[in-house]
């Protein structure tokens, strides 16, 4: 009778133990990120794995590690955004960013056509003197300082404004007065679109409303507007030939001005800028050189930098999409009339 000795007993079940270790961590790597993709009606998510930050995410999925405090404002259940754990959910992207992820394009269209555009309400404006609000948010009803999708937040009425259960107002903040770069010329003030809060109740001292729609992160203080519903789809129309200006900045102050980011320009309405017109971003170099003894300045033909989309226009200012954009593009950037 054929007998198995110890030694192979023991060395048979450290392979075993061994196997066991590895192939589960072997099965983990051949998993791709869209294993860890969760779809859901509000939005997209991702489930956090061993190892990931919220800095490598933000790599991932946006393109640049920089952007990661965009992430951690989409996400306010993180309290500390150096410590993310497995198995947390983060999200990803708001339901209508994957809209316009889905319908965008990345080319400008000519006359007669259209553009889908989804995140139309979110899409805020510079204009020289800020608007007059009806009204301001006080507290939230769960007692936190940032405002959220579905809260339900208290909106004290301005003297002479009243409030209709139904009513939806536009959540708005003012930023800073810009001024042009060169000229020191005032041009407006910034005004920053949050979300969209509709009137539950009203009492004799303040409304209770409740958060739609959220595209920023609010907070007490903010201000609220009538909202204006603006249509999302864009016809596309000819743009004004020789026109000149600059591209002030993006509406979130990014370092990064990046594709399907929505940006600032110094040209507006009595500029015969219109909804819907496509206009190039470029730069302009001026080189000095010597030539034969005398300093002479040659400039460089402008080299295209990328393309806009006009989706809103106030008197001297209009607000536009970045459809196309190269690496390079700054604050103050010219842009014009496509060539």
């Amino acid at each position: 009778m054929k007998t198995t000795s110890p030694l192979r007993i023991i060395l048979g079940a450290f392979i075993m133990a061994t196997l066991a270790l590895i192939l589960p961590a072997a099965a983990y790597s051949e998993n791709t990120i869209e294993d860890h993709i969760i779809e859901t009606e509000t939005g997209i998510y991702y489930i956090v794995q061993p190892g990931d930050t919220l800095w490598d995410l933000s790599q991932k999925f946006s393109d640049s590690a920089w952007l990661w405090p965009d992430m951690w404002n989409e996400n306010q259940q993180i309290t500390n955004p150096h410590l993310i754990y497995p198995g947390d959910r983060i999200k990803l992207y708001r339901r209508a960013d994957v809209n316009r992820v889905q319908t965008g394009v990345t080319k400008p269209m000519p006359a007669g056509k259209t553009y889908t555009y989804h995140d139309i309400d979110a899409v805020g404006f510079i204009r020289k003197k800020a608007l007059e609000p009806d009204g301001t948010i006080i507290g939230v009803k769960r007692s936190k300082n940032i405002v959220s999708d579905y809260d339900e937040v208290y909106i004290t009425p301005l003297s002479g404004r009243t409030f209709t259960v139904g009513e939806k107002y536009t959540v708005y903040r003012t930023l800073n007065e810009i001024a042009d770069n060169e000229s020191n010329a005032y041009i407006g003030i910034q005004h920053y679109l949050l979300g969209v809060v509709e009137i539950m109740q009203v009492t004799p001292d303040v409304a209770i409303g409740h958060i739609k729609k959220s595209f920023r992160a609010m907070a007490v203080n903010d201000k609220v507007t009538p909202y204006l519903e603006r249509p999302a789809i864009i016809e596309i129309k000819e743009s004004v030939p020789g026109l000149m200006g600059k591209l002030i900045s993006t509406e979130d102050h990014h370092n990064l001005i990046a594709e399907y980011r929505t940006a600032f320009i110094d040209k507006g309405e009595i500029d015969g800028i219109e909804i819907g017109q496509y206009y190039t971003i470029f730069n302009k170099i001026e080189d000095r050189v010597v030539s034969s003894g005398k300093e002479k300045t040659i400039t460089i033909p402008p080299q295209k930098m990328g393309s806009i989309l006009v989706l809103h226009t106030e008197e001297n200012t209009a607000t536009a999409l970045i459809l196309q954009s190269e690496p390079g593009i700054e604050d103050w950037a010219p842009m014009g009339t496509p060539f």
